[in-house]
């Protein structure tokens, strides 16, 4: 199973059609999550239950933390960037 490109162009829109309704779901939980986790509601969590078992929203969650903790290592570290202050590369 591959990228579609265009759907990994269009996900600085979580609402451009051509997501399906799970994939808005999760798009919007993952902006939730990364940007202020503590905005969620329970209202959130009904509204992704329609598209998520309580174990896939688990996974997600679970996928969500390692990926944005990891993403704030690599910037901690400063690793990946041009001008690497570090001497690990990733």
């Amino acid at each position: 199973m591959g990228l579609d490109q265009a759907k990994v162009e269009a996900t600085w829109d979580p609402q451009d059609p051509i997501f399906s309704g799970r994939e808005r779901a999760a798009l919007d939980m993952a902006t939730l999550f990364t940007e202020d986790y503590r905005a969620i509601t329970d209202q959130h969590l009904e509204r992704w239950k329609q598209h998520f078992t309580d174990e896939e929203l688990i996974e997600l969650g679970a996928f969500m933390a390692l990926a944005d903790g990891f993403g704030k290592l690599v910037e901690m570290l400063g690793l990946g960037r041009s001008d690497q202050t570090c001497t690990f590369e990733i």
